[in-house]
């Protein structure tokens, strides 16, 4: 049907990816696909019943019994429970598509090692939050139809044969022009779709650029250009919806007219049969149950048709989608899989040692590191200082392993082992503090969500949390607003430090820990860092001279290679 024009227009790795995407939701859609059969089964059953007393009611025979009469609301009932045993086996083969799809996408996004390169903030927003749902959509709608479509035709068909054949003809005859004319209507909807997907990813870029650049926007006084901006890129994005609506309109004004012209041919033929004016010369003679019957199931028969079609347009969405996705998994999914797996953090004091370690960004012209080698001591404070832009941060992130170095390797040395750097067995601690809507312990669980009343209070012990929590009228049960609303960034960042603590993480990185504080609160984070840390290895990028001086070495980058500005004292 149009479903194969659609599929051989993405390329053969596309086709398999979309199709092993429904893999998760594959049995509870299977499942969904039997109801809706049963569903047509028990319709059939209760308009045969209706028909049948119809005819004898009208015909003035003896009146149906109440076992009869029983039959009607009993296959009424039973119809409709299939179809709500089928919409929710739909819902929930959606969902677990959908989630899985998700998964895999919050897995590529993270900041992994397994990832080579940064993906653009607006397509992976758009990717989880639009793109999986149209692929999940897609086959929620049409593996059940799939499946149930031609089983549900087929009864239909042959108990229309059975009570008049040459209705039966007329359906066959219609249902064989039905793909011709969606397969005309539908051709231009490729294009349509992907032209949506463009739209808005290219909304969802103003949008995002425009919340991150808000004040650079607001002081340069571009904020009404960038309003004209956005107003261009809804109406594109509204231009290119309408678009695919009116397509999707057309396909299904083509196929109401051929069901319309089938049901009134159907019912002409009954009706003059029933009168006598038409009678074939191999066909059963017309009853009046018969006509009735057939013509109830006339409409029924295209029903599956009807959902077909419609299942049609949302994998022209899916379609459009899957590329997208792709890319974004494209560094990942051939990489082996850690998802769901803890990685434990390294036993003992950790040596951190770069061998001949080289960065560079797709596309730049100069690397960012150049041969880096570099061993940061077990137990001691290095701080990485230069310039702005130099690349502090991204060595923490090779450190990290939030990052894979173009070339070279990086170990960490523990007494337990000798192992490439994993996400999750450091602390890391970014410029920007993140913290969730919830309490303050819940956000410092978050270094340790099994972590006991106990621990926590250690861990606000050694971040020097325990005068703010004090003051605080629900103390570590205090709720915080989004971002932290109601915290000073000292706090906040106190916070950081004691889910770090919580961790229980023998190397520390940190980036810009005393950005934008006042000498005495910057003194107090350092203080609550040299606490926490103490018997434990960090690296912290700085442009402080107070977080510099407490440092046992200091490194510096410059034109992408790296030097001691000051050596560890021997004990």
């Amino acid at each position: 049907m149009t479903e194969q024009d659609a599929a051989t227009s993405l390329p053969a790795q596309a086709r398999d990816w979309l199709e092993h995407a429904a893999v998760p939701g594959r049995t509870t859609l299977r499942l969904a696909a039997t109801c809706q059969a049963l569903e047509t089964v028990f319709s059939v059953v209760g308009w045969a019943t209706l028909a049948w007393i119809a005819g004898r009611v009208l015909d003035h025979r003896a009146q149906p019994t109440w076992p009869v009469l029983a039959v009607l609301p009993a296959a009424g009932l039973l119809a409709a429970g299939a179809a709500l045993a089928a919409a929710r086996c739909k819902a929930v083969g959606r969902q677990r598509i959908g989630r899985a799809i998700r998964r895999r996408l919050v897995a590529a996004m993270l900041p992994t090692g397994r990832r080579r390169g940064e993906p653009d903030p607006a397509t992976a927003a758009l990717a989880i939050v639009e793109s999986a749902d149209d692929v999940a959509d897609y086959h929620a709608q049409a593996l059940p139809e799939r499946l149930s479509a031609p089983a549900s035709m087929a009864v239909i068909f042959l108990v229309t044969a059975a009570v008049q054949w040459p209705a039966a003809a007329i359906l066959l005859l219609a249902s064989l022009l039905v793909p011709l004319n969606m397969r005309l209507a539908g051709r231009f909807a490729t294009e349509g779709a992907d032209e949506r997907v463009a739209a808005s990813a290219r909304l969802a870029a103003v949008v995002l650029d425009s919340f991150r650049g808000m004040r650079t926007l607001r002081g340069i006084g571009a904020l009404a250009r960038r309003r004209g901006e956005l107003a261009d890129a809804a109406a594109e994005l509204n231009a290119a919806t309408m678009a695919v609506v009116r397509r999707a309109f057309l396909s299904g004004a083509v196929m109401d007219v051929v069901i319309t012209f089938s049901i009134a041919v159907n019912a002409t033929y009954i009706g003059l049969s029933l009168l006598g004016y038409v009678r074939l010369p191999a066909a059963p003679p017309t009853t009046l149950a018969g006509a009735l019957l057939a013509l109830l199931l006339c409409p029924m028969y295209f029903q599956p048709l009807r959902a077909m079609a419609a299942a049609y347009h949302n994998r022209e969405r899916a379609t459009s989608a899957v590329p997208t996705i792709m890319a974004l998994l494209a560094d990942t999914d051939t990489m082996p899989e850690t998802t769901g797996r803890t990685t434990p953090s390294p036993a003992g004091p950790v040596t951190v040692v770069l061998d001949d370690v080289a960065f560079r960004f797709p596309h730049a012209e100069r690397p960012v590191l150049h041969r880096a080698r570099v061993t940061f001591d077990a137990g001691c404070w290095t701080a990485v200082v230069g310039p702005s832009g130099i690349g502090k941060t991204t060595l923490l992130s090779l450190i990290a392993g939030m990052r894979s170095p173009s070339t070279g390797t990086i170990r960490w040395v523990s007494p337990a082992d000798v192992s490439q750097p994993h996400l999750g067995g450091c602390a890391w601690i970014g410029q920007q503090t993140v913290l969730l809507p919830g309490t303050i312990r819940d956000n410092i669980r978050l270094g340790r969500p099994a972590a006991g009343p106990v621990d926590v209070e250690r861990a606000v012990a050694a971040a020097g949390l325990a005068e703010v929590v004090a003051r605080l009228p629900g103390g570590l049960d205090t709720p915080l607003g989004e971002r932290g609303l109601g915290l000073s960034t000292g706090e906040a960042r106190r916070i950081a430090i004691a889910r770090a603590f919580l961790s229980d993480a023998e190397l520390w990185v940190i980036d810009e820990p005393t950005a934008h504080l006042d000498p005495d609160a910057e003194a107090q984070i350092i203080a609550a860092l040299r606490t926490a840390t103490k018997g434990r290895t960090v690296i912290v990028a700085t442009h402080s001279a107070a977080v510099a001086r407490c440092a046992d070495t200091v490194l510096g980058i410059l034109d992408g290679t790296t030097h001691t500005v000051r050596e560890a004292t021997p004990a």
